[in-house]
């Protein structure tokens, strides 16, 4: 996959770009029924399937106030849309300029300008240009004038209603890891270095922790889940990761702290990937570490039955 930072670095025409314009922000299942029309419309054209995408995220610009967290970082978008199979993603660089770009010009500048489209795919809710004035009506009357073919894709239900970046959110600052997997068809994950923490784990409680120091900005809710730990590519560990701000200890700040079991090793300064399987229990004040630790102890027996089916490869990510 080529990724174009900026349209200053489309320097080539591509050959009959068959383009999907979003956020893509999750890179969820809506997002992925776009990616597969655009990989059959451009091998039907012996074109080149293509991703319009823009960093930062529009909102980051229109209404910074809203400090919206992003489901995947950019780095981790565009290895997902990579794996999807999509041969060029062009990250247009979104600021206040880009913004007034009127929805005529979007199309013909940019699309056809640009791009030389020679089809587009976008989703029901598709808007564009300033203050998202270009809708499906206008694309297809630009589309007949300029000779491209559009393919509106209607929404991708899940438990009866429209998948969305909104939703994914949602239900993972909601605890719901199962819910978040059907969302996206795989395990929601975080990603970051382990760094030392308060060295309790191990040494009070006999469950040693990797403190994870994320660059992930949505965390799920507070509480405790079986996850599937990875140090490295492919390998997979159960563990038990512990969201919030341990109340039995009175720390004050959010911490991600993870038991990875079956494994004897100093993990500080380690990269590490946590995928959210199963929510075991919220965050609650114990009244001594022996009845924490107990707990703890019940937590990795559930954690270890729950993850069985993953680890011994009879269960899919996108399952229940």
């Amino acid at each position: 996959m080529s990724v174009l930072n900026g349209l200053e670095e489309l320097r080539v025409r591509y050959p009959r770009p068959v383009v999907t314009i979003g956020n893509f922000d999750g890179v969820h299942r809506g997002h992925q029924a776009l990616f597969a029309k655009v990989l059959e419309r451009a091998a039907a054209l012996s074109g080149t399937s293509l991703a319009l995408t823009f960093e930062p995220h529009p909102m980051r610009v229109l209404r910074p106030a809203v400090n919206l967290p992003l489901i995947t970082p950019l780095p981790q978008k565009l290895q997902l849309i990579q794996d999807f199979g999509i041969q060029v993603v062009l990250c247009a660089r979104f600021d206040e300029d880009f913004a007034r770009l009127s929805a005529d010009d979007f199309v013909d500048k940019l699309l056809v300008g640009r791009l030389g489209v020679a089809e587009v795919v976008v989703g029901y809710d598709f808007t564009f240009g300033h203050k998202g004035l270009g809708d499906m009506d206008l694309l297809r009357q630009k589309g007949r004038v300029q000779g491209f073919a559009v393919h509106e894709m209607g929404p991708v239900l899940v438990d009866d209603l429209p998948v969305s970046s909104t939703r994914v959110r949602q239900v993972v600052r909601g605890c719901d890891p199962a819910a978040a997997r059907r969302l996206l068809g795989r395990h929601y994950r975080v990603s970051g270095r382990v760094v030392r923490g308060f060295g309790r784990g191990g040494r009070l409680l006999g469950f040693p922790t990797a403190n994870l120091r994320s660059d992930n900005e949505l965390l799920p809710g507070s509480g405790v889940y079986a996850v599937l730990a990875e140090l490295e590519p492919g390998k997979l560990r159960p563990g038990v990761t512990n969201i919030g701000h341990n109340p039995t200890f009175s720390n004050g700040g959010l911490t991600v702290e993870t038991h990875v079991m079956d494994l004897d090793a100093d993990l500080y300064g380690q990269e590490l990937t946590l995928y959210f399987v199963d929510y075991l229990r919220g965050e609650r004040r114990f009244a001594s570490l022996e009845e924490l630790t107990a707990q703890i102890k019940a937590d990795a027996a559930q954690a270890r039955d729950i993850l069985a089916p993953w680890l011994e490869g009879r269960k899919d990510p996108g399952q229940d």
